[in-house]
């Protein structure tokens, strides 16, 4: 009875005979060529969700502050509503831009340097936002400040 593999010798000159049988072969060819061109598109379909994630979050952050803009315009948390945390000013005004973020589980801190000023537009909200890759932990200094910036007349 024949074993089910075969051990590759380490003599050159059949190495060499291996290699030109394998060459001339077509049996399996395939399953190389899917091994050599899966990993390049892979980590190309990989690439376009994450820049479509992070198009998707900055597209949340403007639109969260916007809202945070308006709810500051018509003082929406003047008497700390449950929108806003309970909270009332700048920080309800913040609670209430994290709970904007829909699709998002991001709490109020995780929103840097927040400002609320009265502008020249009205009253102008802008903060900053860390955004990690989803291969982050992989490659150092992955993660991208994101910054949005909304202005809406008083």
């Amino acid at each position: 009875m024949n074993p089910p593999y075969r051990s590759f010798p380490l003599e050159l000159s059949r190495i060499v005979g291996l290699l030109r049988r394998l060459v001339k072969a077509s049996d399996g060819s395939e399953t190389i060529e899917f091994a050599l061109l899966a990993i390049p598109f892979f980590l190309f379909l990989l690439g376009v969700v994450e820049f479509a994630r992070l198009y998707w979050t900055q597209s949340e952050l403007q639109y969260a502050a916007e809202a945070a803009a308006r709810c500051d315009t018509v003082n929406c948390c003047s008497s700390g509503p449950a929108s806003c945390g309970g909270s009332t000013g700048n920080t309800g005004v913040q609670n209430f831009a994290a709970g904007q973020l829909l699709g998002m589980s991001v709490s109020s801190s995780n929103l840097s340097n927040f400002r609320v000023t009265g502008a020249s537009c009205g009253n102008q909200v802008t903060f900053t936002y860390a955004f990690d890759f989803i291969v982050g932990p992989l490659i150092p200094n992955s993660t991208i400040t994101l910054s949005a910036t909304a202005c809406n007349q008083a």
